[in-house]
């Protein structure tokens, strides 16, 4: 193989790998909305805590986040999305994703108190 062509090849090659190193719920700009599927602990309530789902859908092209609970949209503000995290807020709630191990902390604020719940996500299929 001559010199130019193996430089092409091992070019085309690292490109290749790098871009299956990308996780899958990670889309190009320009892409449709995602979402993620959360299972969060309530680590606050008792020893072992309580369950619950939520769904947190992300549209990185238009810095958007949607926290869907218990049937109810919630879009967030103060939106922040890089490559290794989003978070957002509304009212009372804060959510906060770490995007390389897909790790959540979910945070109510109360009066005096503030309720931390974590989790963990997964890629929800395409629709």
């Amino acid at each position: 193989m001559a010199a130019s062509k193996r430089v092409s090849f091992v070019r085309a090659l690292a490109v290749g790998l790098l871009a299956g190193m990308a996780p899958a719920w990670i889309s190009p700009a320009g892409a449709a909305p995602q979402r993620l599927d959360c299972v969060l602990t309530d680590t606050d309530t008792q020893r072992g805590g309580e369950k619950r789902a939520i769904a947190i859908a992300f549209d990185e092209a238009n810095k958007t986040i949607t926290l869907n609970e218990n049937d109810r949209a919630r879009p967030l503000r103060d939106v922040a999305i890089s490559n290794s995290s989003m978070s957002g807020g509304v009212d009372d709630i804060s959510v906060g994703v770490d995007r390389s191990s897909l790790r959540v902390v979910y945070q109510v604020y109360g009066p005096e108190s503030v309720v931390n719940e974590f989790g963990r996500c997964t890629a929800a299929p395409p629709p």
